[in-house]
């Protein structure tokens, strides 16, 4: 139970990757305030960790809106009077070039994938510096790789990285630790597997196949644990070694393949 006493709060926390995470934190022994736009799995993943005899709270949280994150970080800091580990790993995303999307989504999509980490810092941080805290941004082996007619998200998850070292620069004086995970393909959507993504992800992954939520969870586990302590402004990639093979991105998708 290494995040006893611990508060986190981890948006898109109502599936995939998200769930995963809120679930193990809770399993570490942190409350677990989980934030999201799914209000039904939302309340589903609160009591399953209440279930497991765990501390979870739900908090509707659009992170394309200023006010709504302000509000989650301080009625967390109202409930619990404290605030201790941040998980940013809310996304949404459109495909397209850059002839293709709109400014609006352009807009949109950015300010879901990289202004909300900077709104969730800037009233995170100064709640977290009289204690210390760990904060932990998703990234995505598309941040050091791009891939066709993703504009928005290659520039998205790329700012992720950068942004998450100016903020372990400023953080670390505080006593904050602020580190990304970079994800490669997770099956956070089952429903949408086909046996041409897995025929796929058994040619380009050197283990062959694609990872599970629990796996990046377990590495988010790690980063904002006192396991990492001397961990700060690092990128690290959970991807089943498909960077290793990111020669080329466009020529690692079959002729045609639909993502």
């Amino acid at each position: 139970m290494a995040l006893t006493d611990k508060v986190a709060i981890i948006t898109g926390a109502a599936h995939g990757i998200g769930r995963a995470t809120a679930l193990r934190l809770a399993q570490e022994g942190a409350t677990v305030v989980v934030a999201d736009i799914q209000d039904e799995l939302g309340a589903d993943v609160v009591a399953e960790i209440e279930g497991a005899g765990g501390q979870a709270h739900y908090i509707h949280t659009d992170v394309s809106i200023h006010a709504d994150i302000r509000a989650m970080i301080e009625s967390t800091e109202e409930r619990y009077g404290r605030l201790d580990i941040l998980v940013n790993n809310a996304y949404a995303t459109k495909r397209g070039s850059v002839v293709d999307l709109s400014e609006e989504d352009w807009d949109h999509y950015m300010a879901i994938m990289v202004k909300a980490i900077f709104l969730a810092g800037k009233y995170a941080i100064p709640v977290m510096k009289e204690r210390g805290g760990a904060i932990v941004n998703m990234g995505s082996v598309h941040s050091f790789a791009a891939w066709p007619n993703n504009a928005v998200y290659e520039t998205a998850k790329a700012a992720v990285i950068n942004l998450t070292r100016q903020m372990a620069i400023d953080g670390g004086p505080l006593g904050i630790r602020v580190n990304a995970v970079c994800p490669g393909w997770i099956l956070s959507h089952p429903e949408r597997i086909t046996e041409e993504r897995l025929r796929w992800a058994r040619h380009i992954y050197p283990l062959g196949r694609p990872g599970q939520p629990e796996e990046i969870a377990k590495a988010i586990n790690f980063l904002v644990s006192d396991e990492a302590s001397f961990i700060t402004g690092h990128a690290l990639v959970v991807d089943g070694g498909l960077s290793i093979q990111l020669q080329d991105s466009v020529n690692l998708a079959p002729p045609n393949f639909e993502w």
